[in-house]
C-alpha cells in the first residue's frame, strides 16, 4: 500500500509539473560571414555550446538560425560562441513563438 502511495505521488507530481524548458529558435546577424567556409566556422563554434540542437549559418544571408535547449543554453551563449572565433554574432529575432 505504501508503494502504491508514492508511485501514485510521483505520477500526480510529473503530470502536474509544468515543463519550463523548450526548444528556443533565433536568428543571429554575423556581418563577417563573407566566404564559402566561414559558415562552417561559425556551425562549429555555436554547435559546440551544450544545449544547441542545430545551427544553420548562410553567408548570402550572414546570418545564422539556431534552435536550443533553453534550459541548458541561451542566446548570450551561443552569440559569444561564434564572437570568441571572430564572428560576432547580435540577436535579431526569437523565433520560438512561432
Amino acid at each position: 500500500m505504501k508503494l502504491h502511495t508514492y508511485v501514485l505521488a510521483l505520477i500526480g507530481f510529473i503530470a502536474t509539473t509544468p515543463a519550463f524548458a523548450a526548444e528556443q529558435t533565433v536568428t543571429f546577424s554575423v556581418p563577417s560571414l563573407t566566404c564559402a567556409s566561414c559558415p562552417f566556422i561559425v556551425e562549429a563554434a555555436m554547435g559546440g555550446v551544450d544545449g544547441v540542437v542545430t545551427v544553420t549559418a548562410n553567408a548570402d544571408t550572414q546570418t545564422a538560425r539556431v534552435i536550443f535547449d533553453d534550459a541548458i543554453a541561451s542566446a548570450e551563449d551561443i552569440a559569444l560562441a561564434s564572437t570568441s572565433v571572430g564572428y560576432e554574432a547580435k540577436l535579431v529575432s526569437d523565433d520560438s513563438n512561432s
